[in-house]
């Protein structure tokens, strides 16, 4: 009889499932699209009976290789995979592929050298990733593709996912229920191709839609192909492929808003009006509402999304986003974490359909999604503890009661948006070591919006809260926000960004931002040799008063050197114009940084590092030298040059030691980075708030100026890092742990 094991089987993975609900519930959900869920409802095992772990769990160890840091999504889920594990007792391996399906196979092939026997995958690439679950299955190891299917192989043994095709299918359905009449515009928009998730979504959008096409209810504006095949009730996946490479916005942002323009820009006036949209998630939901909101001859529009991320939840609260489809990422991990303790104990995990990967039906068992809009976010969001309320404004006007807890003797925080990894990080860092300190902290995000960022303050006055702690999105617009709190008695501490143009500022937290434009161009002068050498110059965003400092720092020891003929400034004549200049005005930096300012984005760099390289002679280009902002531009315009074929070497900067650049630093495609301890940063901010709370003045050892004030600061100190002391000032330190790099020992 096997009945007590089974029993305590499914009392283990119920109390996982209820570990990985609430633990989670206060952390960051989703950020990406893969498909959905439904959290279960599960009952905690009877007080009498003692759950039993696995035998000798710990010998058994499980490897987890997700796609990109890039995305806050990935980010969450690690946390929640690796404490979820280890809560169960199982060692854990947790890689990321940073984007590369060949990091992709690397990893894996890491994981099989360290003997795990279940290795999760979420592929890059659904098609390219077959080779990691090919190298698996030849070790012997069993492969669970997460959240998206491994196509093209018969080496996927199980599949964890939400039901993809009734995302797509919940959708359509938003569209047609609020849609009346005949001939509505309707605009169509997918996923990435390479996803294999992109093409369930429409087939399960297709499915509800076609019908109302064909009858008249809707007409398709911006895809001849979909128009083409619009009589047909079910499509190839060929047929598939046709219309997504009309309609793709490759899961991001800016692709999907310019493909957005483009399409209002073709269109006629007849085609505006009431318009309906099928938007693949919540980041390009949000793109295309912006670009449909702003268009005269649009006079309202219907748009989907998926993933219930807190700035689409804003956006319907905000009546900005029709509706989103909750995938609750807790509930796929916990699925995730069931199936690979079933492959561990030797049994099969419960599967209820399949998915056919082009060569195999792969066994599943999706969750269930929900359709989420105006009238039952509260329910679906902020009741079921998936994102907390004071995450929102606006609340109130749905029904709901806004947290209005007098909060003495507590903390605000402000971070300028989820959508960068590290200010979820420096989130979890507040919240953590506030709390250890004894003192209440509530944390807001203004997702890129100065708007926002005041109404956060706001809130915050009327909480009760003695001292914010800001990082504004707009350094010069955030002083609205910082003169809100000083005229309601609170103090204001300036964290990382300087807010500027105002009285309002009482305390800045920061490392030496001047020091690390010299660190980065000291780095260049002390690895170029001789004269003539071509130099590249991009910088941060104007609307960042820290992209200044960088700058100024790196001006103070690159202009002697390019007054010696050490140097030439190849793509800037704004740069070249003042090469003379041992010291710049702001408004001199400003007209250098309008030609080279990558807005701290990756696509803006590489697209400004590859016209810079078209427009440059073959004498400008040989042996390159680059200053690079942050690690995030320097692996975009690292690649750029990489790629050119008239480049023999680069020497590029950077800064914030991010895990993708640590790595690229290793394998030799990023020169050097700046590392700024923020676990330092974020322990000045804590302590110069409890020195306020406690009616006393921060330590200044300097003060910066904001154009109003010389505002106080103590600033932290910073470290250059490049291949000789990488595993010292990376690993050494704790910063971060070696199991996230490969190629350390060699």
């Amino acid at each position: 009889m096997r009945e007590k094991p089974f029993r305590t089987l499914l009392l283990l993975v119920a109390l996982l499932a209820v570990f990985a609900f609430t633990a989670c519930g206060t952390n960051t959900p989703p950020t990406e699209t893969p498909e959905e869920v439904e959290a279960p409802e599960e009952e905690a095992p009877p007080a009498e009976e003692e759950v039993e772990e696995p035998v000798e769990a710990a010998e058994f160890r499980v490897g987890v290789v997700l796609p990109t840091r890039e995305e806050p999504r990935w980010i969450q889920d690690e946390t929640r995979f690796r404490d979820a594990f280890e809560e169960a007792g199982y060692e854990v391996e947790i890689l990321f592929s940073e984007g590369d399906s060949s990091r992709e196979l690397a990893n894996v092939q890491d994981l099989i050298t360290r003997g795990v026997e279940v290795i999760i995958i979420t592929p890059h690439d659904a098609t390219a990733a077959a080779a990691a679950a090919e190298a698996a299955r030849d070790a012997g190891v069993q492969v669970i593709s997460y959240d998206r299917l491994i196509r093209e192989t018969e080496a996927v043994d199980y599949y964890v996912t939400f039901d993809s095709v009734a995302v797509g299918e919940a959708q359509a359905q938003y569209l047609v229920d609020n849609a009346t009449g005949t001939d509505n515009p309707l605009y169509l928009y997918a996923g990435a191709a390479s996803d294999n998730n992109a093409f369930l979504f429409f087939e399960g959008a297709w499915n509800v839609l076609q019908p109302k096409i064909a009858d008249g209810t809707f007409y398709i504006v911006n895809s001849d192909e979909a128009v083409a095949l619009q009589d047909k009730a079910e499509l190839t996946r060929e047929e598939m492929a046709r219309i997504l490479g009309q309609i793709t916005t490759e899961w991001d942002f800016d692709t999907a808003k310019s493909l957005a323009e483009s399409n209002l820009t073709a269109a006629t006036a007849e085609d505006k009006g009431d318009v309906f949209i099928l938007a693949p998630n919540d980041g390009t939901a949000r793109a295309i509402a912006d670009a449909f909101a702003a268009d005269a001859d649009v006079t309202s529009y219907v748009v989907t999304g998926q993933d219930a991320e807190v700035a689409s939840v804003q956006y319907i609260i905000d009546g900005k986003q029709s509706m989103t489809v909750l995938k609750d990422v807790r509930t796929l991990v916990a699925d995730a974490i069931a199936a690979a303790i079933a492959f561990l104990n030797g049994e099969t995990p419960e599967a209820t359909t399949t998915y056919n990967n082009g060569v195999i039906d792969v066994p599943a068992a999706p969750s269930e999604v929900i359709t989420v809009d105006q009238n039952n976010v509260v329910e679906a969001i902020i009741d079921s503890g998936y994102w907390p309320a004071d995450e929102f404004t606006g609340l109130d006007t749905l029904g709901a009661e806004e947290p209005t807890a007098d909060l003495t003797g507590a903390v605000g925080v402000v971070l300028p948006t989820r959508e960068e990894p590290r200010w979820i990080q420096d989130e979890t860092r507040f919240r953590d070591a506030f709390e250890e300190a004894g003192y209440e902290v509530e944390i807001l995000f203004s997702e890129g919006d100065s708007s926002r960022e005041l109404a956060n303050v706001q809130d915050l006055i009327t909480r009760g809260v003695e001292v914010i702690i800001i990082t504004p999105h707009d350094a010069t617009a955030a002083a609205a926000a910082a003169e809100a709190a000083r005229d309601a008695g609170v103090q204001v501490i300036s964290y990382d960004r300087l807010i500027r143009e105002t009285e309002a500022v009482d305390y800045y937290v920061t490392f030496d931002s001047v020091a690390v434009g010299e660190a980065q161009a000291q780095y260049l002068v002390d690895n170029a040799t001789g004269t003539d050498n071509p130099l590249y110059l991009y910088a941060g965003a104007a609307s960042d008063n820290n992209a200044f400092l960088f700058f100024e720092g790196a001006w103070n020891v690159l202009q002697p050197k390019i007054a010696d003929g050490t140097f030439y400034i190849v793509n800037s004549d704004e740069a070249v114009a003042l090469q003379d200049k041992a010291e710049l005005t702001r408004e001199e930096m400003a007209r250098i940084l309008g030609q080279i300012t990558t807005e701290w984005d990756f696509d803006t760099a590489k697209s400004l590092a590859e016209s810079n390289l078209t427009a440059a002679t073959a004498e400008d280009k040989g042996d390159v030298f680059i200053l690079a902002p942050n690690d995030g531009t320097a692996r975009a315009i690292a690649d750029a040059f990489a790629a050119d074929a008239d480049v023999t070497s680069y020497v590029v900067t950077g800064q914030d030691a991010e895990v993708a650049s640590v790595q690229y630093i290793i394998d030799g495609k990023q020169s050097m980075t700046v590392l700024k301890d923020v676990r330092t940063l974020v322990a000045d901010a804590i302590a110069a708030a409890i020195a306020f709370l406690n009616g006393e003045t921060p330590e200044a050892t300097t003060t910066y100026n904001n154009g109003v004030i010389d505002v106080p600061a103590a600033p932290s100190e910073v470290i250059t890092v490049d291949q000789n002391n990488v595993v010292e000032a990376i690993i050494d330190s704790g910063y971060w742990p070696a199991d996230e790099f490969t190629g350390l020992d060699d």
